[in-house]
């Protein structure tokens, strides 16, 4: 863009986004099987909790915790698109009297104190910064509730050079054993946690947002704005096929304090 050219509107950028985004199954990493060991790690649960999913996207891991927990869960995205997709999706499996969808931003979260039982975000909670995630979470926790996250982790010690670059946007990402200390000077006990598997990077999420790709990039040939957030996508895809064994989302369930 030269310094003439008028600024790309973001309502444009977003159409363009939801392109390619929009109807990946996920909005990120995961898969049912993580949702249901991490689920099953927390003891103790009421026999209908209620649950605050943060940052729920278009709601895989929601319609699992609905199964899981038979409980009331606010499922918490401030994109509509995806909020439409939770609502019919829960509808067409017969889960919407357990799903309520909240169109809010995660920063102005406003939920009366020990409003939860259980407080679930599956790669959302970097977009507060993940320890201030972590500190705005839990007063929202009953007393001893729990909490299940996922966030992206440094798998090796002495990243690559490549890895580094795929992972430049996320300057704050740390370690394992680091994150375990945001959690313990939180005030949570870490109760368990395991790394995901590289296959929920790619069944629900990498696999079909290629897919997307080749069945978008001749329809926006010559789109600037469309190209440029295509060729951004397919970087990220390439660029985590060669560092995949040194950066991944680490789940981490705990219980408050």
């Amino acid at each position: 863009m030269t310094q003439n050219q008028p600024p790309i509107p973001m309502e444009n950028r977003i159409v363009y986004f939801y392109e390619i985004y929009g109807t990946l199954p996920r909005a990120g990493p995961g898969d049912n099987a993580s949702t249901r060991k991490s689920y099953r790690m927390m003891k103790d649960v009421p026999e209908k909790p209620k649950i605050l999913d943060i940052g729920c996207g278009p709601g895989m891991q929601t319609m699992e915790l609905a199964r899981l927990s038979k409980g009331k869960i606010i499922a918490l995205d401030n994109h509509q698109l995806f909020l439409d997709k939770v609502n019919r999706d829960a509808k067409a499996l017969g889960l919407s009297r357990h799903i309520e969808t909240i169109n809010q931003d995660m920063n102005t979260m406003n939920f009366k104190p020990e409003s939860f039982d259980i407080i679930w975000a599956e790669g959302a909670l970097n977009l507060m910064g993940f320890n201030n995630g972590l500190k705005a979470c839990r007063p929202m926790l009953k007393r001893n509730g729990y909490i299940g996250v996922t966030e992206l982790v440094w798998l090796k010690d002495h990243p690559s050079a490549e890895a580094r670059q795929w992972a430049k946007e996320y300057a704050a990402m740390k370690n394992v054993p680091d994150n375990l200390r945001l959690f313990k000077n939180n005030s949570y006990k870490v109760i368990g946690h395991f790394t995901l598997p590289v296959s929920s990077w790619f069944e629900n999420y990498y696999d079909p947002m290629q897919e997307r790709i080749n069945e978008i990039r001749k329809k926006y040939t010559g789109n600037a704005v469309a190209t440029e957030l295509i060729y951004s996508a397919q970087v990220e895809i390439n660029g985590f096929k060669k560092c995949c064994g040194e950066v991944g989302y680490e789940f981490f369930v705990a219980r408050k304090k």
